[in-house]
């Protein structure tokens, strides 16, 4: 994975593999009354071997994202979330808030189980939840809990917030939300092959809703819902899969050719508008498949060797801090121009400087990496943070966040120059 560009993976796991095995005897009152209690014998090893994954991965420099991909009553209807009942018991029913007040629980366990793995990237409270009146208060609830754990390390987790599809309120939500010691990103999950629009569309058509260098509907909704979201969007599953009439309607003669052209122009959206993406799936079980299994994708061609476009790069870093120091100067003097012509007291542009120096730092750390900034705003409010206890309170600490934005930026073009 690491040879073709993946520096972070999206761990599925369902409740009942974390609490089979993690501490059976402290947490067996977490199981208790759960559809899976009868099976904890079938799953006591499942979480040995989650951590022996997140182990094997942390070698190879790759992140981990853990998704609760199952929670107790689950949280829609679909089989994916470990019943196949449709009920959606986490939401509806007598038994809905004990549900609920479990799944906080066992987020809270999961987050302090995992903080220790400097390579765990965040946690997902959610995969793919149903949309409901309870979902955002059950959001708050569970962020505020695990922000309020006696563990230092799980408190400041990451974490990601899956949108049940209704993408608009969710971003505005984590762009209210987040801050530097609360980190939290939005998880959107763009497939287009299951429904009749879909179908009825050809590959090209497809393509270029979503091409970043044109005016497709898509491109342009992905980088609003960014924006909202502060540029904490990731992609938490896609692929390459299309109905097979979308191919019929293709005017490109070759099959793989036009799934070639769909791939890429998603790969390439999200690489300009998300801060991470994770094609579902690595390898899906069954024959050789290109649009549901990354590893076919690469060897068949429709996706590129390596998604890490800096792959076989060599930065000149010479080059590129020559670049960034004029560009501070630029930056910085632009600025001073425009506020002092704005009037409203003395500044302390000296904050905006140094937020583009700080920036530059941080960018250029992940460079020699092999690497680039995904959460900047994230980043910022931490370094902002840092910035507000190091120096004191002011009203233009806003400059220093302003500062650090702008260098971020630079050291993307300065990278792609």
């Amino acid at each position: 994975m690491a040879q073709h560009g993946v520096n972070s993976v999206r761990l599925p796991i369902g409740y009942f593999h974390f609490l089979s095995g993690a501490d059976s005897g402290r947490f067996a009152s977490l199981m208790k009354g759960t559809e899976f209690e009868k099976y904890v014998p079938v799953y006591e090893g499942a979480w040995q071997r989650i951590l022996a994954g997140i182990e094997k991965a942390r070698a190879h420099n790759i992140g981990v994202l853990v998704d609760l991909h199952g929670a107790p009553g689950g949280q829609n209807k679909d089989g994916h979330c470990g019943l196949s009942d449709g009920k959606c018991s986490m939401w509806h029913g007598l038994h809905s808030g004990k549900h609920q007040k479990t799944t906080i629980q066992i987020l809270v366990d999961l987050a302090e189980a995992l903080a220790g793995y400097d390579n765990v990237v965040g946690l997902e409270l959610l995969n793919e939840p149903a949309n409901n009146s309870d979902l955002e208060s059950f959001y708050s609830k569970a962020i505020s809990a695990i922000r309020n754990s006696s563990n230092p390390q799980a408190k400041q987790m990451p974490i990601f917030l899956g949108d049940a599809w209704v993408t608009g309120h969710y971003a505005n939500y984590v762009g209210q939300h987040t801050s530097g010691g609360s980190p939290l990103a939005l998880d959107h999950h763009v497939y287009r092959c299951f429904t009749p629009q879909d179908h009825n569309m050809s590959a090209e058509d497809h393509a270029r809703n979503i091409d970043p260098d044109g005016n497709g509907k898509t491109a342009g909704w992905l980088r609003d819902i960014s924006n909202r979201a502060h540029g904490s969007l990731i992609i938490g599953e896609w692929s390459g899969a299309l109905n097979p009439h979308s191919f019929q309607l293709s005017k490109i003669q070759s099959k793989l050719e036009a799934r070639t052209l769909w791939s890429q122009s998603q790969w390439r959206a999200f690489e300009r508008f998300t801060a991470g993406y994770y094609y579902w799936t690595l390898k899906k079980e069954g024959g050789p498949d290109p649009g549901w299994c990354f590893y076919t994708a690469v060897e068949k061609g429709s996706m590129p060797p390596s998604l890490n476009p800096l792959q076989g790069r060599q930065p000149n870093m010479q080059q590129i801090q020559g670049i960034l120091q004029q560009e501070l100067k630029n930056n910085y003097e632009g600025h001073c121009r425009y506020w002092d012509g704005q009037g409203g007291g003395k500044y302390e542009h000296w904050r905006y400087e140094q937020g583009f120096q700080i920036a530059i730092a941080d960018a250029l750390e992940f460079i020699k990496a092999g690497s680039e900034i995904g959460f900047t705003h994230n980043l910022a409010m931490l370094r902002l943070a840092a910035h507000e206890q190091e120096s004191g309170k002011s009203g233009f600490l806003w400059e220093f966040e302003h500062g650090y934005k702008a260098g971020a930026a630079a050291a993307t073009r300065a990278l792609y120059a």
